[in-house]
């Protein structure tokens, strides 16, 4: 069985043992930068704030056209072809594609790191999105500041039903970029957040093909920032496994984790962090004889 160990973050850590250079098939993952808090501070939570949008189904329809342009441009600028007007663009191949997919998966989102799309599934005619989740992350030298804006071009009972799920929405995480007194609010944020508790779960990530082909393993030490409601909110990585593909497996799983809030100790309830190592171990993976 695959082992996960929920114990309180230390305020101090021990240096990583070191790993030989021979018995790492890829460079471990760089460090992301621990949080500036423990816990909450005097920094303020800077601005969440959500609307509804005015506009039409065909101004929903450029929106899905430009953001799924963007993201082939993004495609094609990494395989070395010639970027594409967007009018050009819309009588591809590929822009059929999208629309095929976003009707497949029944979301699909799109942006930057500043300006996020989530379009939900398409409508009947020509397979358009009638719903959207825009968000964008204004967040600077002035603090924390996300705003999300709910776009709904549907029949009145579905548009309900959508909003009321967005309403659910927490404060998403700032771009590295704004600052740390964005980080503080955000974080402050998070520690007051309005909820809901869902069933504990903490299922071990998925083991990455490529350590597992290798028989490679190892152990990853993260850490986790949750709300009351013990949803992960934030996870990064302490101490490497010696394996990129296993450390980000671990924080990527860690995201979709909801605690157990009664089997923790009182230390990470106050701090709201905790730190747990995942343990990779190729006998775990395999069926039995």
């Amino acid at each position: 069985m695959f082992s996960i160990l929920l114990l309180a973050l230390m305020a101090t850590q021990q240096t990583p043992a070191r790993i030989p250079e021979s018995s790492r098939p890829l460079p471990p993952a760089p460090p992301v930068a621990r949080p500036a808090f423990l816990a909450r501070d005097d920094s303020g939570k800077g601005v969440f704030e959500s609307g509804t949008g005015s506009q039409n189904a065909t101004w929903l329809a450029d929106r899905f056209a430009e953001a799924s342009w963007q993201s082939d441009n993004a495609l094609r600028t990494l395989n070395g072809n010639t970027l594409r007007q967007l009018d050009e663009y819309k009588k591809s191949h590929e822009y059929s594609a999208a629309k095929q997919m976003l009707n497949m998966m029944g979301r699909w989102k799109a942006g930057n790191k500043t300006h996020t799309w989530v379009f939900d599934a398409a409508g009947p005619q020509g397979g358009m999105p009638l719903r959207a989740l825009e968000l964008e992350d204004l967040s600077g030298v002035n603090g924390y500041h996300v705003r999300a804006t709910v776009h709904c071009y549907d029949a009145a009972d579905t548009c309900e039903i959508f909003s009321k799920r967005q309403s659910e929405l927490l404060a998403p995480k700032p771009q590295e970029t704004a600052g740390e007194l964005a980080s503080r609010q955000w974080r402050n944020l998070v520690f007051d957040e309005t909820c809901i508790e869902r069933p504990a779960t903490m299922d071990h990530p998925r083991y990455p093909l490529d350590t597992l082909r290798e028989g490679k393993g190892g152990t990853v030490f993260i850490g986790i920032l949750f709300n009351r409601c013990g949803n992960v909110r934030d996870s990064w990585i302490l101490q490497s496994s010696g394996h990129r593909s296993l450390d980000l497996a671990a924080v990527g799983k860690a995201l979709e984790w909801q605690l157990d809030l009664k089997t923790l100790p009182p230390d990470a309830m106050e701090k709201r962090m905790a730190r747990i190592p995942i343990r990779f171990e190729v006998g775990d993976s395999l069926p039995p004889d």
